[in-house]
């Protein structure tokens, strides 16, 4: 029961201390030669209302089914300078210098990195829980050289036949390169006469796709009206001037519309011939009786 209430309290602990840390920039990109050097500031501020000694560490990191996974000890850790710990007091934040030298023999095309700043790795003692609390700032480098863009879209699934809003767009892109890609471009929806009705971003939320691997992503066309055959103008670029195009056909087939379409049918078909039998049989009977 004892370690049970210290287990309970450590989470509650560890759940308020993880929303009380910022680290930025979330996210940063270089584009670098050999032999270059990078700089940035990593910012830290303590969110607490206690003082905090913070842990500086580097990792790596790729995408494993669309999943970011972290690594120790890559080789571009060795690139990295930055102190390794940092005292703050409650709400204090700090601007900590971060150095990136690119050796001249590194290799062309993509390199990650993963900045992490954290509580450390507390000592455990018998009946105590070991938490750490961390926040990275993802690096993103690629490497000037003999870098190959390749992509492809191994999948592209979206209903043949809509009945109703949102119109849901998925995709799957691999990245058959060296380097990484940033998606972009739209998907343009046109009406069966070539008009636009509807333009979506391609990768929305700007996700990095690394070499080697897939990243399946999805696109929504939010409308208010459509009905009929619809063209999906896919347009995607990535790296540089490299593109992918192609086109998907759907038929948007709006409920309320057909229901009111079938009724104007059945009206013609069956109700209108009745109304007009019976108003010749009218005119005719009007007729005969007005020459008797």
């Amino acid at each position: 029961m004892k370690k049970l209430l210290i287990l309970f309290i450590t989470l509650i602990t560890f759940v308020s201390f993880a929303n009380a840390l910022t680290v930025g920039p979330a996210k940063i990109e270089f584009t670098a030669d050999p032999g270059d050097t990078l700089t940035f500031n990593l910012f830290i501020r303590n969110d607490s209302d206690w003082d905090s000694k913070f842990y500086i560490t580097v990792e790596g990191f790729t995408d494993v089914g669309g999943e970011r996974r972290f690594f120790e000890n890559p080789p571009e850790k060795d690139w990295v300078e930055v102190q390794k710990e940092v005292f703050l007091k409650s709400k204090e934040d700090i601007q900590i210098p971060v150095k990136i030298n690119i050796p001249q023999s590194a290799p062309p095309g993509g390199h990650f990195l993963a900045i992490w700043v954290g509580s450390g790795a507390p000592k455990k003692e018998p009946g105590q829980v070991g938490i750490v609390s961390r926040v990275a700032s993802l690096v993103f480098i690629n490497v000037r050289g003999n870098a190959i863009y390749k992509a492809d879209v191994l999948k592209f699934e979206a209903k043949r036949i809509v009945w109703d809003f949102p119109v849901k767009f998925v995709y799957l892109i691999k990245n058959e390169g060296n380097t990484y890609i940033t998606p972009k471009g739209f998907i343009d929806i046109k009406n069966i006469f070539g008009k636009e009705v509807a333009s979506l971003p391609v990768n929305p939320k700007e996700y990095q796709i690394l070499p080697n691997t897939e990243r399946l992503l999805e696109t929504e066309w939010q409308g208010k009206f459509a009905f009929g055959i619809y063209k999906a103008v896919f347009n995607m670029s990535y790296g540089e001037n490299n593109s992918l195009n192609f086109n998907y056909w759907f038929v948007f087939l709006n409920v309320k519309y057909l229901i009111i379409i079938l009724i104007l049918i059945i009206f013609v078909i069956f109700v209108l011939p009745v109304l007009i039998r019976k108003y010749n049989a009218y005119i005719i009977r009007k007729y005969t009786q007005k020459n008797e």
